[in-house]
């Protein structure tokens, strides 16, 4: 809504607006169409001071939309299918929906997908034995990357899953360094190295251990 008062406007919509008004004290500023810094400084400067702050007048919605929350949720055998298909994007080699089959029904095993806007983005697979367990495999697609996705995982499996857990492991690859700098950051430490782990290409595993009771 444009003030009650006499009202000078300008910019490159300023005519569409005056012939679209009815008022008759619209008037078009002397200041040129294109957005400038120093015009408007003129133009503020004949503003009498009132003490408040400009209120801006948007005349179309704003293009950035808010994100969507990332939800976690539970998973199992039945989404084999969706861990393989992201487990693809995610890395080289990936696992085969009978991979993830066999590894889901395994005891002990639990698994979580990462939903945003309904759209798989990210899972984690673990998997407990008496008082320890393991991150087995865990990824975020490549496009989703950066958003947290990850840590939320890696939280959900901490808060579901490991009631009775003591310590939780995983090997990551020693030139991983985000990935390592993540688990850091998730309270994992180094605890070993695993010699040629990875068999494609020979690399050295770091082994990371979180401690979560006493």
């Amino acid at each position: 809504l444009l003030p009650s008062d006499p009202v000078q406007v300008l910019g490159t919509a300023a005519d569409t607006l005056i012939g679209a008004s009815t008022r008759s004290d619209i008037t078009r500023g002397r200041a040129g169409d294109l957005p400038d810094a120093a015009n408007f400084g003129r133009r503020g400067l004949e503003l009498p001071d009132t003490g408040a702050m400009p209120v801006p007048l948007y005349l179309r919605a704003p293009d950035a939309k808010p994100q969507k929350a990332t939800a976690i949720r539970a998973a199992g055998t039945p989404e084999a299918e969706i861990f393989a298909r992201l487990h693809a994007k995610c890395f080289n080699t990936g696992w085969c929906v009978e991979d993830f089959t066999q590894l889901l029904a395994m005891p002990g095993a639990a698994a979580a997908l990462a939903l945003h806007a309904g759209e798989p983005v990210g899972f984690i697979v673990t998997r407990a034995a008496a008082d320890e367990a393991e991150i087995i495999t865990i990824g975020t697609h490549p496009l989703a990357q950066r958003r947290g996705v990850a840590r939320a995982l890696i939280d959900h499996q901490f808060t579901s899953c490991f009631n009775n857990i003591q310590s939780c492991f995983i090997e990551v690859a020693v030139s991983n360094a985000a990935a390592r700098a993540l688990y850091a950051s998730c309270g994992f430490i180094e605890a070993g190295t695993r010699r040629g782990y990875y068999e494609k290409t020979g690399e050295d595993a770091v082994v990371m251990r979180k401690t979560l009771a006493p």
